[in-house]
């Protein structure tokens, strides 16, 4: 029988299981989800985490002060030496100005523009990846500690796509940080990350929510936290790499809402950042407690 916890009104629930999505930036909501169900009276038993699911989820894991691992991530995030890492492989500018050339989201532009043009055989013919991976390895760098996945304090899991089999993993041990690079490496944007034997890179252009995964361990209570945000319509898709992009985001959109029905419950944060806009770290986070609070009571309900 499953033990449960005994919240602090004398409701018990048993023990969740957390499914943290990929989503780039908007992945830092994971935090304020995580903060929202200690406050409840909540205890974690296990973390899967996916591309910056798995980022977030290690973060906590090896810490389990949540309010911690928040100021850490913002304090990086908007510190000077990312925004150098940006500009340099971005030609991002802190002016603000989105639309000016140079601006913050300009670099996106500039990979498409990249695409297009006549360099793209040369490169995708020579090289693993559009871009170098410095900036991920800065990250897992500065964030996560030099340990062993096993050495966790709440068990974790990450998940990720091996290259040379064909299969998506379930890393349970082995470097903490070369695990969540290699999870949040874009496959043909970041180079793939060579781990045990095998090539990994992020499994979240498909499977962004890895629910199916976490049911794996027989979960007593399984929620899964999506970040990701739904295909937008478009007004157009001109060329081949944008109806190449276009049926991927289709694609992840559609099967994340079939693993969806594997959790017992999914909070999904309103977060209307793009995955690449780390400039709104803290209103993301806030977006994730909110999402958590409004979904706690459904939680508490199940279970009386």
């Amino acid at each position: 029988m499953t033990s449960t916890t005994q919240r602090p009104d004398g409701a018990k629930v048993p023990p969740i299981t957390l499914a943290l999505g990929g989503g780039g930036a908007r992945g830092v909501a994971h935090l304020g989800v995580i903060e929202e169900l200690e406050k409840a009276g909540f205890t974690i038993e296990r973390i899967v985490g996916v591309s910056s699911g798995s980022l977030a989820g290690a973060m906590y894991v090896f810490d389990s002060d949540v309010v911690t691992a928040q100021k850490r991530a913002i304090d990086f995030l908007l510190s000077e030496g990312f925004q150098r890492h940006q500009k340099i492989l971005f030609g991002v500018s802190s002016s603000g100005d989105d639309d000016a050339p140079g601006g913050y989201f300009s670099w996106y532009g500039r990979v498409k523009d990249y695409l297009r043009g006549n360099r793209l055989f040369h490169r995708i013919s020579t090289r693993p990846s559009l871009l170098p991976g410095i900036i991920i390895q800065d990250v897992v760098d500065q964030l996560l500690p030099e340990a062993d996945i096993a050495d966790a304090k709440i068990p974790f899991s990450v998940v990720a796509v091996d290259l040379l089999s064909g299969h998506s993993v379930i890393v349970e041990k082995g470097p903490v940080r070369e695990a969540v690079r290699a999870s949040s490496s874009l496959p043909g944007i970041w180079p793939p990350v060579e781990f045990d034997g095998m090539l990994l890179c992020d499994i979240g252009v498909f499977y962004s929510l890895p629910t199916t995964l976490a049911r794996s361990y027989s979960p007593a209570c399984l929620v899964a936290v999506e970040v990701s945000s739904d295909s937008k319509p478009l007004t157009r898709c001109e060329t081949a790499i944008d109806v190449l992009m276009r049926v991927d985001d289709i694609g992840e959109t559609l099967f994340r809402k079939h693993v969806r029905e594997a959790a017992d419950f999914v909070i999904s944060p309103r977060v209307g950042v793009e995955w690449f806009d780390f400039s709104q770290s803290t209103e993301v986070i806030n977006a994730g407690r909110e999402a958590a609070r409004a979904a706690i009571p459904r939680i508490i309900a199940k279970y009386e």
